[in-house]
């Protein structure tokens, strides 16, 4: 028994080796591994596709060119006005009047100080201006307040010129000491000076825009004026020009008009006009001509203005959104129904295989459009060295041999990968572009937001 004993050999104790926590541990790392490349993953945004419009006019700021002449005094003397700023005047009208003395400027003075003095038909003036004001003054348009009390100040000083200017020829006072000044023809009455009343619409530059550098002297001061010097400046006529700088793209939108629709500021209706585009070294201008209501403009040089175009309407979509393909241009004529006869639409293609057998099989790729010459087909449905075979004919051409044609389009989220497809643009700005409705994208269609930022056939996350 002691032998036996002896002989018996003894084991080390190996654990137990337990499959689930080795499971538990071999999916813990699976999650950990996925999270960190989730995390490093750059995030795909989508947008959802919405209906919306763009309106395609042109606007800027325009320079207003008239048949403009500054009349100059030949006489020194105080400066007494009779016809307002923007005033028509007929011929042989009294413009203002010389007064040497300056005798005349005070009884002037004291008329518009005194309202007693002023006339009922004065005040019926006054009134009518206050209640035209009123039409369009809005409290967005505050500080246009403050102009029309200057305005209304000077007028008030013209109408008691004017009484005062009658009552003294009605005296037959002849020691006044003061010249009347009339008008050699008819015309409307402005008081500054600028340096375009000579321009032409073919002189205008894009230098002439700088409103920075712009200088607008008033000639309507109160001070005793030289002989010789400007006195006021009198517009001849009701025909004006609208000077409008424009890109090469509007330029070439407007080449063949000869008619314009224009909005025009403080104008409740729109305004037709003629137009045509003027080139100045490289510069491009629509010179819009009008026949009226140049008498509402006549003391601005600089005029905001907006050509009617088109109103486009259709699904907004980002312009970063926006990418472009290459698609292969292949001939109508290799274009084939399927064996099935199916609605599908296939191309032949002759392969080679193993054995060195020809065959044709048939690839139903997918087709973004069509004219009467070609189809234009993804080339990811071939591959690089395929030969197309013409239907019921021993007619060949390489893929590599055909054209090629870039397409606008977008990457669609809608099953979760990127697919390229087609859009038709109406219309675009720096931020949005307005697509056709009547393609390949539909309202509320998920669409990458960024499509530099994936690949086509890429997994959206």
């Amino acid at each position: 028994m002691a032998d036996r004993r002896n002989k018996v050999v003894k084991f080390h104790n190996v654990p137990a080796v337990n499959i689930g926590v080795i499971i538990f541990i071999l999916v813990f790392i699976f999650l950990g591994v996925q999270i960190i490349r989730s995390l490093r993953k750059e995030r795909v945004s989508v947008y959802e596709v919405q209906k919306s419009y763009m309106d395609t006019n042109i606007t800027g700021t325009a320079i207003a060119l008239r048949e403009e002449a500054l009349i100059t005094t030949d006489t020194s003397g105080y400066v007494n006005y009779y016809i307002r700023d923007g005033q028509k005047v007929g011929k042989n009208a009294t413009v203002y009047t010389l007064d040497s003395t300056g005798t005349l400027s005070d009884l002037i003075a004291e008329a518009s100080i005194d309202s007693s003095t002023i006339s009922g038909l004065g005040y019926a003036e006054i009134q009518q201006s206050i209640v035209s004001f009123q039409n369009y003054f809005t409290d967005v348009h505050f500080s246009d307040v403050y102009e029309f009390k200057y305005d209304l100040e000077s007028q008030v000083l013209d109408i008691a010129s004017t009484q005062v200017l009658e009552e003294l020829t009605g005296s037959g006072d002849a020691a006044s000491g003061f010249v009347q000044k009339t008008s050699d023809q008819s015309g409307v009455i402005t008081f500054y000076q600028d340096g375009y009343e000579t321009k032409q619409p073919l002189d205008i530059t894009g230098a002439d825009f700088n409103t920075a550098a712009y200088e607008r002297t008033a000639l309507k001061t109160g001070e005793i004026i030289q002989a010789g010097s400007p006195v006021y400046k009198l517009i001849t006529s009701e025909n004006w020009h609208l000077i409008l700088p424009l890109s090469p793209e509007d330029a070439q939108r407007l080449e063949n008009d000869t008619r314009a629709t224009l909005n025009l500021p403080n104008i409740s209706h729109v305004v037709y006009s003629d137009i045509e585009v003027l080139e100045n070294n490289g510069e491009y201008f629509a010179n819009i001509t009008l026949d009226k209501l140049m008498v509402n403009y006549c003391n601005e040089r600089f005029l905001p203005v907006e050509i009617v175009m088109t109103r486009e309407d259709g699904y907004s979509i980002p312009n970063s959104a926006i990418v472009e393909k290459q698609v292969l241009k292949i001939p109508s004529a290799y274009l084939t129904t399927g064996s099935n006869s199916s609605e599908a639409v296939y191309f032949n293609v002759r392969t080679l295989d193993e054995a060195g057998n020809l065959s044709v099989r048939q690839v139903a790729p997918e087709i973004y459009g069509s004219d009467d010459s070609f189809y234009y087909v993804d080339p990811n449905a071939f591959e690089e060295d395929a030969i197309l075979v013409m239907n019921d004919s021993e007619q060949t051409v390489g893929i590599s041999d055909l054209g090629r044609l870039t397409l606008t389009g977008v990457y669609s989220a809608n099953r979760g990968t990127a697919e390229f497809q087609p859009i038709e643009i109406l219309a675009e700005d720096n931020e949005f572009t307005i697509i056709s409705e009547n393609g390949y994208i539909s309202l509320y269609d998920r669409i990458v937001l960024n499509a530099s930022a994936v690949e086509e056939g890429q997994m959206i996350y």
